[in-house]
């Protein structure tokens, strides 16, 4: 008995001294991470790089927050309209006091991107605490990796204003995938942030695409400390997608036009049909790609004929096509419940933008196709 108890003592007492080394390091490893800042990589060739300098200096200017700051931040953008190069550019950019953390879309390695992001080794389970999951059947939840690593970075704010007499900034890119897999996360996050605002700890940037992020997060109490109105990152003006087309992709003027009237500004739909055209394809092949594309949304969307909400999806269009914007009240009224408003609003073919609370089509290749299509919805 007595040889038993002295092998469980020296065992607990190497966990003690293991445990002990290992908070001492993730400490000095999370202080460095948050002095240099994340710098996150962009992964993308300057020759493929549309430059936007007045967004990534409004970005930049969001990652220096004053001392006394007290309020997060909630940027939004349709999906493909670079959000999460120009926020890594910012980031980068800043780097000291910012930490970049990628939500990924698989939730179970939400603990993982936590402790990359602020080079936070996650636990690990040492021999006794193994023998004791095996005794008790205690498997740790999923959930208190990452909040292990953001009780962490609360401590590294505390030690950051300190030396430097102003809060850092953590930036959430992609927060769409916890509304979409765990919205309860996305609560506490949110809960977090404004509790930090309170306290001027440090201030949260949460990024995503417009949709139900925003509105969820704006039906909370938490969204009382959140900086109105919402920064919306929106598509490359004309200007901007002509310098692109011709001068980045060495498209032809007249090309460059034709592409720019099917997508519109939306750089990651610039990107593919140029890609698409400088390998050799016909601009009527590249419209038909678009054009099939989209009607896959719509079908998804339940909005061709005989499908759930097509006679109020032809309302909608007609209203937007004439208006080409809806106040957000205006397009509540078209549905019932809320689910289906929240089913058709999600569905990529219409845009809510909380900057100024009103709906749109989603792109111009969504307006293409019901231009292309008019005798579906009754257009002449």
């Amino acid at each position: 008995m007595g040889l038993v108890v002295s092998i469980l003592l020296f065992f607990v007492s190497g966990d003690v001294i293991y445990a002990f080394g290992r908070s001492k390091y993730n400490e000095y490893l999370l202080n460095k991470t948050v002095e240099e800042g994340t710098r996150p990589k962009i992964d993308i060739s300057d020759d493929k790089l549309v430059s936007r300098p007045l967004v990534v200096e409004r970005l930049k200017k969001i990652l220096q927050p004053d001392r006394d700051q007290s309020y997060y931040y909630l940027i939004c953008g349709e999906h493909g309209t670079g959000k999460t190069t120009l926020a890594r550019i910012a980031s980068s950019e800043v780097g000291c006091g910012v930490i970049y953390v990628d939500i990924p879309a698989n939730l179970d390695e939400l603990g993982e991107a936590f402790g990359k992001a602020i080079n936070f080794a996650l636990e690990k389970v040492s021999v006794t605490g193994q023998w004791l999951r095996k005794i008790k059947s205690d498997d740790a939840p999923k959930l208190s990796e990452w909040g292990k690593a953001l009780k962490a970075f609360r401590h590294a704010s505390e030690v950051y204003k300190a030396k430097h007499d102003k809060p850092m900034v953590i930036v959430y890119d992609n927060v769409s995938h916890l509304v979409q897999e765990n919205p309860k996360i996305l609560d506490i996050l949110q809960d977090d942030a404004k509790h930090s605002a309170d306290d001027r700890k440090y201030i949260a940037v949460f990024v995503c695409s417009e949709g139900s992020v925003p509105r969820r997060m704006e039906s909370r109490s938490a969204w009382s400390r959140a900086k109105t109105p919402v920064m919306e990152i929106g598509d490359l003006s004309k200007e901007e997608s002509m310098k692109y087309l011709i001068k980045k992709r060495n498209i032809k003027e007249v090309d460059a036009n034709k592409l720019f009237d099917l997508v519109g500004g939306r750089i990651i739909e610039l990107k593919t049909v140029a890609d698409d055209f400088l390998a050799g394809k016909e601009f009527e092949i590249i419209k038909q790609q678009v054009l099939d594309k989209v009607e896959k949304k719509f079908q998804s969307a339940q909005l061709l004929p005989n499908d759930l909400y097509y006679e109020v999806g032809k309302s909608l269009i007609s209203d937007l096509l004439k208006s080409n914007e809806l106040s957000f009240l205006a397009f509540k009224k078209y549905f019932d419940k809320v689910e289906e408003l929240n089913e058709v609003l999600g569905s990529n073919i219409f845009a809510y933008h909380p900057e100024k609370n009103i709906v749109t089509f989603q792109s111009r290749s969504v307006e293409s196709y019901i231009q292309e299509n008019a005798n579906l919805f009754n257009m002449h």
